[in-house]
């Protein structure tokens, strides 16, 4: 009997090919928890977004004295809400005016009188619907309406990069 040493090529064919399947399946593998994670980014941006923005139109909401009609724009996209308020007044004012509002670029913008915009959404988020409904019951009280779509703005179009957020909330103006 010959005591033979080493692999048959049979064996070694057989080994090449399941380490090129192993291979193969860890590699995509990978690249589909990269784009898991990429899309779950995307996602939770333009969640977050849509989240702090609309929070922060409804604490102003409730804090305000009421709705300043001129400025204001109701029931169609894009919609603008201006707001009176004793809020952060400037200095020898007892009322000041806060506005949202959606600038050139689709991002939604809060603005009070004499100071800077301030965007409240990222420069990858596009609003693409603001609408205000200014609601009045039969006792006459106020309360708004919002509803805010958000997406993400990516110039590949790839679908991974892409994701929605709706949120629609109604806050009562409390006349702080």
């Amino acid at each position: 009997m010959t005591n033979k040493q080493g692999f048959t090529l049979i064996e070694l064919i057989i080994y090449i090919a399941t380490f090129a399947i192993i291979i193969v399946l860890l590699v995509t593998f990978v690249f589909n928890l990269m784009g898991v994670q990429a899309k779950i980014k995307v996602s939770k941006e333009v969640t977050e977004n849509s989240q702090r923005a609309m929070e922060i139109m409804l604490w102003h909401i409730k804090h305000s004295q009421g709705v300043y009609i001129s400025t204001s724009s109701f029931d169609s996209h894009p919609g603008q809400l201006s707001l009176k308020t004793t809020q952060n007044t400037p200095e020898g004012e007892t009322t000041t005016y806060f506005d949202f509002y959606l600038d050139n670029n689709n991002r939604l913008c809060l603005k009070q009188e004499e100071l800077e915009t301030t965007p409240l959404t990222s420069e990858r988020i596009e609003v693409n619907n603001l609408t205000f409904n200014h609601l009045i019951d039969s006792d006459n009280n106020q309360s708004i309406r919002i509803e805010l779509s958000a997406v993400y703005k990516d110039s590949r179009g790839k679908a991974i990069y892409q994701a929605t957020s709706t949120l629609i909330s109604t806050a009562n103006l409390r006349n702080d």
